[in-house]
């Protein structure tokens, strides 16, 4: 399969620092062009990257040589973003959460999939050897045998949230922060499906949207996982795994710069602690690589298409149901 032309639709920092760099070294892909209503950061960003703009969004949707869009503007603006994307005939990646609603994601893909034309979500953690190795590790127990798993992500307030603090737009720790959580969940115990025994979502005084939360899943073999998130705490951002005969735990399992080597943190049944290490690896060149693959395979497209269906459910789920 050729190089696929691919534009970034939003142009933040996260997009600057972490999205753009990633497709200009990417081997299969041709970052192609960046569209932004900032004339400045528009201007400044297709001179250091050496792409094309577009006058509107439209423009860029009619564009004939363009194959994919990678969307990086706000959670809410993803839905209505997305299915212009795909009614113009292009394949559609999205930063994460790929929707604020369960809703709006099965149309979206419902889209996707009569078109037939790839959709994915921007969970980069996903394809780093660190959670792929942690995968394979878990893979060795049985659902039974698997006792508690504790796993956090927590930042500061921040000066400059941009969208994160403003509801019309999208702004909830629980969308931004508690899916990354979820997602590492769901892909660790893909089996059996949990139940929700306690949730609490905090909107802090002077805040119109909620900054941070919890919530405890249990499945019927046993398992409990108690899941932190939000702003207005220490940076957190690991994972703890109790089992039956031991004890497993990782730093950083989120979010890391591409040299960073991760380290796995082992105990067994009588606290003695063993290290290994994973590789380093750009998480997001990687993430574009699987992304790739979707175009063509479409076993992993469809179980790319499930793995966001079931996200945006259980998210749904989380923030609509009352407090227990």
């Amino acid at each position: 399969m050729s190089k696929k032309k691919i534009a970034v639709w939003g142009i933040g920092k996260h997009a600057i620092n972490n999205i753009l760099p990633a497709l200009t070294l990417n081997k299969n892909l041709d970052l192609y062009g960046i569209y932004t209503r900032n004339q400045e950061t528009l201007n400044t960003n297709t001179k250091k990257f050496n792409c094309k703009t577009w006058n509107n969004s439209n423009e860029m949707l009619s564009d004939p040589d363009l194959d994919i869009i990678y969307i990086a503007t706000p959670i809410g603006k993803h839905a209505e973003q997305s299915i212009k994307v795909l009614e113009s005939n292009k394949h559609c990646w999205c930063e994460k959460p790929f929707t604020s609603s369960y809703k709006d994601t099965k149309k979206i893909i419902n889209i996707a999939r009569t078109k037939k034309l790839s959709v994915a979500e921007g969970f980069m953690y996903l394809y780093h050897p660190q959670y792929q190795w942690l995968q394979n590790y878990i893979n060795n127990y049985k659902n039974e045998e698997i006792k508690i798993i504790n796993c956090y992500f927590t930042i500061p307030y921040t000066r400059t949230p941009g969208f994160r603090y403003n509801p019309e737009l999208g702004g909830s720790t629980l969308l931004d922060i508690g899916t990354y959580l979820l997602s590492a969940i769901f892909g660790l115990i893909n089996n059996e499906e949990p139940i929700i025994s306690q949730k609490i979502i905090n909107k802090d005084k002077g805040y119109d949207v909620d900054m941070n939360g919890y919530t405890c899943l249990k499945y019927r073999s046993g398992i409990i996982c108690h899941l932190h998130w939000g702003m207005g705490y220490g940076y957190r951002n690991d994972i703890d795994i109790l089992m039956n005969n031991g004890s497993i735990y990782t730093e950083n399992i989120f979010s890391k710069p591409k040299e960073y080597i991760p380290e796995f943190k082992i105990k067994d049944l009588h606290g003695d602690i063993s290290i290994h290490q994973s590789d380093k690896c750009n998480h997001f060149d990687a993430m574009f690589n699987h992304f790739y693959k979707l175009i063509s395979d479409k076993e992993k497209a469809r179980k790319e298409e499930d793995r966001i269906l079931h996200l945006a459910k259980w998210t749904d789920k989380i923030k609509t149901m009352d407090s227990l």
